[in-house]
């Protein structure tokens, strides 16, 4: 008898997922509660596997976003998705994948690649002046988990390919510069590297909490610095018997 209930109670289960996985995803967000400067655009397939044909969040618009649910993920009492958006071919619009885990207590995004253009990020930027940057961002993390006070788990890169930067009627060329992620005691660090046939970079930046930050290191020109970054610089100050500009500040 005890076999029979068993029998019974896993068939109803896995008829119970397999109505929830069938739902029509349009149906679900649909009755979204409204989140201010979030647009959505039309929904297809299944909560399991199902395509936006575009998501708008303030001036990020991304394109044909695509999921898949890992069903096997539920049986070690994770949700676990695999996310993607965007066009490979497009270099121009936001692009990239990645893998989306939530558990009972903690949210993990693992596997992120993507890539997107860096006047993207400068119009997200308050500054006082108009700024058009160039190039090409492409962000490669293994694992991203907010802790306290800020991460819990965090390593990859961040690459600005061919960096440039038009602001006062100059245009101020960077090459190409890194910066390399991680978690360090709770803090979110970055170590940050130019081209040194440019501008030498040398930064460490430590995030430790959201209101907290420190900013410490050098840049130097060089011996390709054109002369926009050749004047620009000075307003850094003196620099030392090396060359070298010193930076720090914190807050």
């Amino acid at each position: 008898m005890k076999q029979w209930i068993g029998r019974i109670t896993w068939a109803l289960l896995a008829y119970l997922v397999f109505l929830i996985a069938t739902i029509p995803a349009h149906l679900i967000t649909a009755q979204l509660p409204k989140v201010k400067n979030l647009q959505l655009g039309n929904v297809s397939g299944t909560i399991w596997q199902g395509k936006m044909d575009m998501l708008q969040y303030d001036k990020v618009l991304l394109k044909e976003v695509k999921w898949q649910i890992n069903f096997m993920s539920l049986f070690t009492g994770k949700l676990s998705a695999d996310i993607e958006f965007g066009h490979p071919r497009k270099l121009l619009e936001p692009q990239g994948s990645l893998v989306a885990q939530a558990g009972f207590s903690s949210a993990v995004l693992k596997d992120i690649k993507v890539k997107l253009p860096a006047d993207l990020i400068a119009q997200q930027v308050n500054i006082p002046f108009p700024v058009v940057a160039s190039g090409l961002v492409e962000a490669n993390l293994s694992v991203v988990e907010a802790g306290k006070p800020v991460c819990a788990q965090l390593d990859g890169t961040i690459n600005w390919r061919m960096a440039s930067v038009e602001a006062m009627n100059n245009r101020f060329n960077y090459g190409d510069i890194t910066a390399k992620l991680s978690c360090d005691n709770g803090a979110a660090q970055a170590l940050v590297s130019g081209n040194k046939d440019i501008l030498e970079i040398d930064l460490k930046g430590r995030l430790n909490t959201m209101k907290n930050y420190a900013i410490g290191g050098y840049i130097a020109l060089g011996p390709k610095a054109d002369k926009a970054l050749q004047g620009a610089i000075q307003f850094l100050g003196n620099p030392d018997s090396e060359g070298r500009y010193q930076i720090k500040f914190s807050q």
